[in-house]
């Protein structure tokens, strides 16, 4: 067989990973050798603070390994000659034929440890080059993790096209070597999708479907059940899920090993659920509850009831959250650190109070919006908790007094938010400035700074990037 003939273009049916409409292949950055979770990373997208957008890598086109390869003599000199003429044509065909030999002499091994740098539609484009690199990409030990973005592509289409090459390849029918599913930026799927997932892949340990508006109860009991070692699991703006459990077994609901859950924008979920979903899930150090609207405080005193380890938690955006709410959320102790009450206006300095001497470990803590909250709080948060690393106090009715004392507790703060805080002047600012030398991020934006403030934050912390609506600043 000749090299032509071994690289000769297979068309691949899954080259386009369940689109619903033709086009090009969208391409994102891997999450292989990425940690999915990050405490204080992710999470703080919460707070008023601008990020920086990741900047993604630009992927390289389908045939950028043929012409990388050919010398930069030979393209030179075939740029001179006639479109047609035969030299171009020899030269082109023996180009052709070195690439593939230069290729071929990789051993399998080496491929491999090249494709597993790809995402899922990255390997779907290779395995349509031809028939070595399909053989290839669709080892199952390249597909761990399953990542599909984008509106254009179908989550069901794209899952039953990869279960049915990975699972034809086991004699089962199983695919144990897929532990990660991650939907973003549009990708949707259905129940009839999770379901086969979960039957085909009992070895998920991490599961993220944003924005899946088809998603019920059902599918996640269904998940949770077939996959007892599932730990992450993130339902962001899966508006039908209300719950989660196992409920289609006689016995009484299992105990799951959920270590990170995200209920983001699922406002069915209301105080009877809650309680349902800490009492499945004790292992939770990680439960984020933003926007869930229908959440008071009768719902919260479960959480430390039955998630005595929780790590961090969020319900911003709870407006039925008040200062009894946090009385029982103090019980979690020195292990809490992480708390977000953002825009729970019933939250004031009595709940803020309790929450900083008995979780005196806290690195991050967001009381934006929280009106009721002056410096009387921010005082005893200060000198309880010398570890704050972030502090969101944004629109707080906070002045130089409470930053006076966090600025003399607190020296190794990363992260302060002041925005819409009126009672905050210039000399609150050079005093968190002056002691607080590591600042990283200040948010001054609508709050009564001029440039001596301005300058001191410049002059004593050098890295800090600060965010403003001064116009005479720049």
């Amino acid at each position: 067989m000749t090299h032509a003939g071994r690289l000769s273009p297979v068309i691949c049916p899954l080259a386009k990973l369940g689109r619903s409409s033709p086009g090009s292949l969208e391409f994102t950055p891997s999450v292989r050798n990425v940690p999915f979770h990050h405490p204080y990373t992710v999470l703080e997208a919460e707070t008023s603070f601008t990020y920086s957008p990741t900047l993604r890598c630009s992927s390289p086109c389908l045939d950028q390994g043929y012409h990388t390869l050919v010398t930069g003599g030979g393209v030179g000199d075939c740029a001179n000659l006639p479109l047609h003429s035969t030299a171009t044509k020899h030269r082109r065909s023996q180009s052709r034929t070195v690439i593939g030999s230069n290729f071929d002499r990789l051993r399998d091994e080496l491929v491999l440890k090249i494709f597993s740098y790809l995402n899922s539609a990255e390997l779907c484009a290779c395995a349509a080059v031809c028939h070595r690199w399909e053989n290839l990409a669709w080892e199952p030990v390249l597909w761990r993790t399953i990542a599909l973005c984008g509106e254009n592509t179908c989550g069901d289409k794209a899952v039953r096209c990869v279960l049915r090459r990975l699972c034809g390849r086991t004699r089962t029918g199983a695919c144990p070597e897929v532990q990660r599913l991650f939907l973003s930026d549009g990708t949707k799927i259905s129940d009839k999708g999770l379901t086969a997932l979960a039957r085909r892949c009992p070895e998920l340990t991490h599961v993220q479907l944003h924005g899946s508006p088809n998603i019920t109860n059902a599918a996640i009991s269904e998940l949770v059940s077939r996959c007892p070692n599932l730990q992450h699991l993130d339902v962001t703006g899966c508006v039908k899920v209300s719950t989660v459990g196992v409920y289609s077994r006689p016995e009484p609901s299992l105990r799951l090993c959920l270590q990170y859950l995200d209920l983001t924008d699922c406002q069915l979920v209301d105080d009877s659920n809650l309680c349902v979903i800490v009492s499945n899930c004790p292992q939770l150090a990680y439960l984020y509850l933003r926007r869930c609207t229908k959440v008071t405080d009768a719902g919260i005193k479960f959480v430390p009831s039955f998630c005595s380890a929780l790590k961090e938690l969020s319900v911003s955006d709870c407006h039925q959250v008040t200062d009894f709410g946090l009385y029982e959320l103090a019980k979690l102790g020195a292990l809490l650190r992480y708390l977000s009450v953002a825009k729970c206006d019933q939250v004031s300095d009595a709940g803020l109070k309790v929450i900083a001497r008995r979780c005196y470990k806290l690195r991050y803590l967001n009381v934006r919006g929280c009106e009721a909250v002056s410096d009387d709080a921010i005082t005893v948060l200060a000198r309880s908790c010398a570890r704050l690393r972030a502090l969101d106090i944004g629109k707080c009715d906070v002045s130089d007094a409470g930053l006076r004392a966090l600025a003399e507790s607190c020296p190794n703060l990363k992260k302060l938010s002041l925005r819409n805080c009126d009672l905050v002047t210039d000399r609150g600012i050079q005093l968190i400035a002056y002691y607080c030398r590591g600042l990283q991020q200040l948010n001054i934006q609508d709050c009564q700074i001029s440039a001596d403030g301005y300058k001191a934050v410049k002059k004593y912390c050098k890295r800090c990037i600060i965010e403003h609506t001064n116009p005479g600043f720049f």
